[in-house]
């Protein structure tokens, strides 16, 4: 399943602006061989243009809109949760994403009508809150019964060129710093009790990719440029696949 490019799963769709979707459904065995959670798994890599063209950044998200909607189930209630520190450039994406993000749960029903019932959270990170970030999300999951969460961090790549410009969606779950070696409890749904849809973009590597003896982080100079425009299009993905076109009514 892992391909000649690298990306796991079958090219299924190619389209302008670079967009190209891999997709791929593991089962036990090809869980096991690759050494991935069992699950459903999408990959989105598009070109470098979308850090340069606003049409480029609307088109994929569009495309990300459509793959994250055949994840969504029932939208009754939807807890989005941005992972990472948002004090530091290279991990803010998920507190970037939230920032854009409809949040619809605290409205009156009758300014919310039909739209679908949102909150949020910001987890930040265990060295600066205290709180362990499964445990918080668990505690919040608790509290508000949601029927779905939706998981946002920021990605290691392996891979210089998807930096910035691939975007990967699954329902496996994620662990916070699993990219850089930390373990942790992994945000999925025999954890949280409640079906979880995790999304990402890689924006750092690690530096023993490049043969470093030590175990640090390497992001591009341009790190907070690649950050703030995807986290615009996965902020206006959300919004489409969760608000469909009425999100457009509040923008």
């Amino acid at each position: 399943m892992q391909n000649s490019c690298g990306v796991l799963g079958n090219l299924v769709q190619k389209d302008k602006y670079g967009v190209k979707v891999y997709e791929a459904d593991l089962n036990e065995t090809e869980s096991r061989k690759l050494g991935k959670e069992r699950g459903r798994y999408i990959t989105l890599n598009t070109s470098e243009i979308i850090h340069t063209s606003i049409t480029a950044r609307k088109f994929v998200s569009k495309i990300l809109a459509e793959k994250i909607c055949s994840f969504l189930l029932e939208k009754e209630l939807i807890l989005v949760v941005g992972l990472g520190n948002a004090f530091l450039v290279a991990d803010n994406l998920g507190s970037l994403v939230i920032k854009d993000l409809l949040i619809t749960h605290d409205m009156p029903s009758i300014a919310r009508r039909d739209l679908a019932d949102v909150s949020a959270l910001i987890t930040g990170v265990s060295g600066i809150n205290g709180f362990p970030t499964s445990d918080l999300v668990k505690s919040v999951v608790n509290l508000l019964s949601p029927t779905q969460v939706i998981v946002i961090d920021t990605f290691v790549a392996h891979d210089s060129s998807r930096l910035g410009t691939s975007f990967q969606i699954s329902n496996t779950g994620i662990s916070a710093g699993a990219g850089l070696g930390r373990k942790s409890q992994s945000l999925n749904s025999a954890f949280l009790r409640v079906p979880v849809l995790s999304i990402g973009v890689p924006l750092m590597m690690n530096a023993c990719d490049f043969g470093a003896e030590e175990n640090f982080v390497i992001t591009p100079k341009e790190i907070d440029i690649l950050a703030r425009n995807c986290a615009k299009i996965l902020s206006r993905a959300l919004n489409l696949s969760l608000y469909g076109k009425k999100y457009f009514d509040y923008v």
